[in-house]
């Protein structure tokens, strides 16, 4: 891990950007989606990420933005890939007047999600790929019935086999599954 300069200057342009917007569409209609500690693109990892995104949201705070999503951990990946205090960063951010929500992802169960939201460290969990492989997701999510597994050699293959194939679930098996 290296240095890479004063925080206040690595989070300029993206401020920037996020007030601009903000400003011409409005930040009732204004969300940013961070990834902390994702790898990308052979970049190295910042020699302190959590000082460096408290501070981010810290600044986006008072744009009262509609949403904060945050991947936990590498996108599609580990959830644990560096330490990083989620909660402490949620803080950071509805404490500095935002009402903006707050929506966590990354390879969310269903338990997980509701225990997220239950004991408030989420407003809301997105389900993503998760989403692909289910076309009915809130219904099975709701019943708690088992999620169709993800083709991942067909992901992004540019075809219809992986994205629009997937069966949804019978709903009389969901009801003989869930009650059973």
């Amino acid at each position: 891990m290296r240095k890479l300069g004063r925080r206040e200057n690595r989070v300029r342009f993206p401020l920037e950007v996020m007030r601009a917007v903000a400003a011409e569409i409005g930040a009732a209609r204004t969300g940013l989606r961070l990834s902390p500690v994702t790898p990308a693109n052979d970049a190295a990892l910042d020699s302190d990420p959590q000082g460096l995104f408290n501070f981010f949201v810290e600044q986006l705070a008072p744009l009262r933005l509609a949403y904060i999503h945050v991947v936990e951990g590498a996108t599609g990946g580990p959830r644990d890939i560096a330490p990083f205090d989620y909660g402490a960063l949620r803080l950071r951010y509805k404490e500095n007047h935002s009402q903006g929500a707050w929506i966590v992802n990354n390879a969310y169960t269903r338990a997980m999600a509701l225990d997220a939201v239950a004991g408030g460290a989420a407003d809301m969990v997105a389900f993503g790929k998760a989403y692909i492989s289910n076309p009915d997701l809130v219904e099975r999510l709701k019943l708690d019935a088992p999620l169709a597994p993800l083709h991942q050699a067909s992901l992004y293959g540019g075809g219809a086999h992986g994205y629009i194939d997937y069966p949804a679930l019978d709903q009389a098996d969901a009801l003989n599954s869930a009650s059973g």
